[in-house]
């Protein structure tokens, strides 16, 4: 109980609109911030981003978004528990949604589009839930994520990660130095709408 309050003030503290669980009028839908768990790590308790079609952690992990309200340093997810799929919370005007390619060619990879943008051949789309016990995110019934470093396209920030489902690759997708993570929801009461970067 300790771990858990802990971990929600630190989330509290990071994004400024993150808290205790709000009303919503779509049970089938929650909205939430992620922080990632791994004690001891350079990630523990640092927010999820979405950037770059890719979702990040650590110090830097989210640039270019536009929203429709205070700048966000952190993304605000949408999971629809009927069909098991995650969105970014925009207004709608594109939409944009998450996928993982856990083929041989993917080996992980999570990325978002946006709009009617395709996804990659082998991309899933389903398979998203919230374990009630944890309140840690999954996908695919695991809550194995890996934060890769040097996650930042373009450059070498040791501070910022690529964030993957884990699909039983310590190295994936070129990544190396990968550290193992669990998601933990932190359900937001006053999200904000954003148009992530999509480059």
């Amino acid at each position: 109980m300790q771990f858990a309050t802990l971990a929600l003030t630190a989330a509290s503290a990071a994004t400024g609109a993150m808290a205790a669980p709000a009303a919503n009028p779509n049970p089938d839908l929650v909205t939430f911030g992620v922080i990632s768990i791994a004690s001891g790590s350079k990630v523990q308790n640092a927010g999820w981003g979405a950037m770059h079609k890719g979702i990040f952690t650590g110090a830097k992990p989210q640039e270019g978004a536009s929203c429709y309200g205070p700048e966000q340093d952190y993304a605000t997810f949408v999971l629809n528990k009927a069909d098991g799929t995650l969105d970014l919370r925009t207004d709608g005007k594109p939409w944009q949604q998450l996928f993982v390619d856990r083929s041989g060619m993917g080996q992980g990879i999570m990325q978002y589009t946006t709009g009617a943008e395709p996804a990659s051949r082998n991309a899933e789309r389903a398979g998203w839930a919230i374990d009630d016990a944890s309140q840690h995110l999954t996908f695919g019934g695991s809550d194995a994520f890996l934060a890769c470093p040097n996650g930042l396209p373009g450059t070498a920030d040791a501070e910022t990660f690529r964030v993957l489902p884990y699909v039983g690759i310590n190295s994936p997708a070129g990544y190396t130095n990968c550290t193992s993570i669990a998601a933990r929801v932190v359900v937001a009461t006053n999200p904000v709408d954003c148009l992530y970067s999509q480059q």
